[in-house]
């Protein structure tokens, strides 16, 4: 196995991959056909569009893994054994970033199975995290991969990393690197505010719900992305 893994455990961000493919191929399984691509499943030309939009869409998000992957595994032998403060920064902020995602879904299904069971008549969550920013689980989809993209920093703005991916060193070097490790939280979190997550979401529950003076007291007392404390 290449050298460069001693920099960071990537297992638990693969093993969190592998968990959404399984997700999804597990839907697939029990309905018996996957219902978002109904709409283009008879075009060649809007499926290959599909296709070719999730494949940039993964390649951008794996970017700064993509980097750190192309530098030469004897290269990393003339990195410093210590690990540091990136290393310390992006795990830190990666184990922070998938848990409060994970506790915030866990909290959404927990609720949602309750009203299913006539447990409670809530018609949107306020509790938990969703009492601390309205879109919880997206704050921590972006948080873990800065903290990837954080961790990478570190190796590809060393002197070992420019050399390997000939960026040339020096400041612009150092600016090259950075760059190409934040282009996956960008690209996230760009999504996330702009095209499928938020905009979405806020959209459907303000029809839904708009007019309930409940409603707005939350989404005015609520931060929408960083949660208050």
């Amino acid at each position: 196995m290449a050298q460069s893994h001693s920099k960071f455990d990537w297992k638990g961000w693969c093993e969190r991959v592998e968990l959404a493919a399984s997700c999804v191929e597990c839907r697939g399984i029990h309905m018996g056909f996957e219902t978002r691509f109904d709409s283009i499943r008879d075009s060649a030309p809007k499926f290959a569009g599909a296709f070719f939009t999730q494949a940039t869409w993964v390649s951008l998000c794996l970017m700064p893994v993509l980097a750190i992957n192309s530098i030469p595994a004897t290269a990393f032998a003339a990195l410093p054994a210590a690990i540091t403060i990136t290393d310390i920064v992006g795990l830190a902020l990666y184990v922070s970033g998938i848990t409060f995602e994970s506790v915030a879904d866990s909290q959404k299904s927990k609720w949602s199975e309750e009203k299913k069971q006539k447990k409670h008549s809530e018609e949107f969550l306020t509790r938990g995290l969703w009492g601390k920013s309205r879109h919880p689980n997206y704050f921590g989809e972006s948080t873990l991969w800065t903290g990837i993209a954080t961790t990478a920093a570190g190796v590809l703005a060393s002197s070992v990393g420019q050399s390997a991916m000939g960026l040339g060193g020096g400041v612009t070097g150092i600016l090259s690197a950075a760059a190409l490790a934040a282009i996956s939280p960008a690209f996230v979190t760009f999504l996330l505010f702009k095209v499928s997550g938020i905009p979405l979401s806020e959209s459907k529950y303000d029809k839904k719900f708009g007019d309930r003076k409940d409603y707005q007291e939350w989404k005015k007392n609520t931060p929408m992305f960083i949660p208050k404390l």
